[in-house]
């Protein structure tokens, strides 16, 4: 077990005799999404308005906001991958609620950005070209490679799914 499974279920406090019945974990496991769901879109809805009503201030507590629930995101990601889960092959992410978040996620970052540029950069829209310039190409490659590694996945999971159906094939001949 890594380091980081270690850290995790510490945190998660998932060695309690609580989990010892499965109704209750079961019970539990699906309130904890629910909460954090709740709390992705409370955060999400949050940090988008917030550059525009609060300022300067609400900018900066909105990328906080953001950072906070990426990093809380990525630590869920990275426990499902390391007990044998890959989200990005097991479920379709061209869903509706996906691009409203994606939406919420620009807004956040968007409008943060905008509002410290203008305050820090005296209101001049040159740095925020010049960032554009150079950021959209990137994100545009980083997406690409992205997606790329996302199918790449899928189409080994698909082939190790086979691979275990073949086994088990030929185990009951």
């Amino acid at each position: 077990m890594s380091a980081f499974v270690r850290a995790a279920r510490f945190v998660g406090d998932l060695d309690d005799e609580f989990y010892a019945d499965e109704l209750q974990r079961d019970a539990w496991n699906e309130a904890s999404a629910v909460g954090f769901q709740s709390l992705l879109w409370i955060g999400l809805v949050s940090a988008a308005i917030l550059p525009y009503v609060a300022g300067v201030t609400g900018a900066w507590i909105a990328i906080g906001i953001i950072v906070a629930l990426l990093t809380v995101a990525y630590v869920v990601i990275g426990y499902a991958r390391a007990r044998g889960i890959d989200m990005y092959t097991v479920q379709e992410l061209r869903r509706p609620r996906l691009m409203v978040g994606l939406v919420l996620y620009f807004l956040s970052f968007g409008g943060a950005g905008i509002r410290l540029l203008i305050h820090y950069g005296g209101g001049s829209f040159g740095p925020v070209l010049f960032g554009a310039a150079i950021g959209a190409p990137l994100g545009l490659v980083a997406g690409a490679v992205g997606i790329k590694r996302r199918r790449r996945r899928r189409h080994d999971a698909e082939l190790a799914a086979e691979k275990a159906e073949l086994q088990g094939f030929e185990e009951t001949d």
